[in-house]
């Protein structure tokens, strides 16, 4: 009888050192992904264990709960202090899986769409959650050689490599036809290498992409000769006689920093432009089942032909997919705002970068930094309504960053806006409005 008891509590500790040493084991950085009936929505959390006690943060909300061998009950209250879900889920291997209740949102407010409860439905959902992709020691520096370049935005398309924030790539893009430094020409239509599956981006985040070098890597370019038709009046557009002979080729001369024309007509035989190697096409899988050309632009980026995002320069793209899938190609040398022709001095460029996520924040909405500016794009069907959005945009993100209210941001906009307009010629059009960051330096 003795033995028996004696083996029962072996049993019983085994059991209780079991669950504790699980219940350390959960602590740390998860995925959570809840199943709607439209698009799956993601959430960072961290957890706490202590016992069977378990608390941390589920996007912006706070949670509580307890784990009681593999059994996990978790409740969530939002950032003003009321309940905003239960859930509870049954580790299986490495990942939780189970349902509850939760209060949904816009899926682009701060927290992944789970920060707030005020005015959302309480859905009854399942769910699952993962570990949180373990980072490297200290940043990678990568040297990626693209294999197939990609001409559509959608979140269907395979990543062609997996990056952490902070690693450094090296790589290299076409030109919009899809030519490569050494003539080889890829797949065309303003093709982009990646994507790139950064990991820890999640839907609701931002992705910081840093551009680190852009740079020309062949000697010459191409241009189109005839300006695009919804740049002028219908008048000039009928009238204009056009040289069908004349040369839209360039030389460039990265030593000197210019771009020459290859066969110059009598006029251009001293002309010169300064080079300002540029992206054409940044961007992330647009929302949903949403699917675009590599020649479209949008909420997600794509082909913004924004003559400042060279190097030096920051990017900010909204996260719509989990691994944001990073793209970017369509190289120029140097471009004239709108892009006129419909194409600048197209080339290939040598390139790297990296990037870094910003959880919980979303404009919605592609932004940039320079070393003098803050910008906010505009990406609609007109220039008006362009202007609009790139404005209000601005003006969200400085009341955010600088703490100021709207009648100090009329006064700055009033005194210093400035607006670059960079896409004239594709499916929709491209605004950018700007702020000197030295005049910003100023504010309290």
């Amino acid at each position: 009888m003795v033995k028996q008891w004696m083996r029962i509590a072996a049993v019983a500790g085994a059991v209780l050192c079991g669950r504790l040493a699980m219940a350390a084991d959960v602590s740390g950085e998860w995925v959570a992904k809840v199943a709607t009936p439209g698009e799956p929505q993601y959430a960072h959390v961290s957890l706490q264990v202590q016992g069977e006690k378990v608390s941390g943060s589920w996007g912006s909300s706070k949670v509580e709960g307890t784990l009681a061998g593999d059994k996990l009950e978790l409740a969530l209250t939002d950032e003003d202090g009321k309940a905003a879900g239960k859930l509870s889920a049954t580790l299986n291997g490495a990942s939780f899986a189970g349902n509850g209740t939760i209060a949904m949102r816009n899926r682009f407010g701060t927290g992944n769409g789970f920060g707030n409860s005020r005015g959302a439905a309480e859905a009854t959902v399942s769910w699952t959650m993962d570990r949180a992709a373990t980072p490297p020691a200290a940043p990678r520096s990568i040297k990626f050689e693209p294999k197939d370049l990609y001409a559509t935005y959608s979140g269907s398309v395979t990543p062609a490599l997996h990056i952490f924030p902070g690693d450094v790539v090296h790589t290299w893009t076409a030109d919009a036809g899809g030519v490569d430094a050494k003539g080889i020409r890829h797949r065309g239509g303003d093709s982009n290498i990646g994507p790139f599956y950064v990991e820890g981006a999640l839907p609701g985040d931002t992705l910081a992409l840093h551009l680190l070098k852009v740079r020309t890597n062949r000697a010459t370019a191409r241009q189109g000769t005839r300006i695009n038709a919804h740049a002028v009046t219908a008048a000039y557009l009928v009238g204009a006689k056009y040289d069908p002979d004349f040369s839209g080729e360039w030389t460039l001369l990265p030593e000197k920093g210019i771009a020459v024309p290859a066969h110059p007509s009598e006029h251009m035989k001293n002309y010169s432009v300064p080079l300002k190697p540029m992206l054409g096409c940044i961007s992330v899988a647009p929302p949903g089942d949403e699917q675009y050309r590599g020649g479209d632009l949008g909420p997600f980026g794509g082909n913004l032909d924004y003559n400042d995002n060279v190097e030096g320069t920051t990017v900010y793209l909204p996260v719509f997919h989990a691994g944001a899938l990073l793209g970017m190609g369509d190289g120029h040398a140097a471009m004239g705002d709108g892009e006129l022709t419909g194409s600048a001095l197209e080339t290939s460029l040598d390139v790297d970068f990296s990037v870094e996520v910003i959880k919980g924040d979303s404009s919605g909405q592609v932004r940039a930094e320079t070393k003098d500016y803050l910008i906010a794009f505009g990406v609609t069907g007109s220039v008006p309504e362009s202007i609009q959005v790139a404005t209000s945009q601005l003006a969200t993100w400085i009341k955010k960053q600088y703490g100021l209210n709207d009648s100090e941001v009329a006064i700055l906009f009033a005194s210093t806006l400035k607006y670059d307009i960079t896409e004239l010629v594709d499916a929709k059009y491209n605004v950018a409005a700007k702020v000197p960051k030295s005049i910003l330096s100023t504010m309290k």
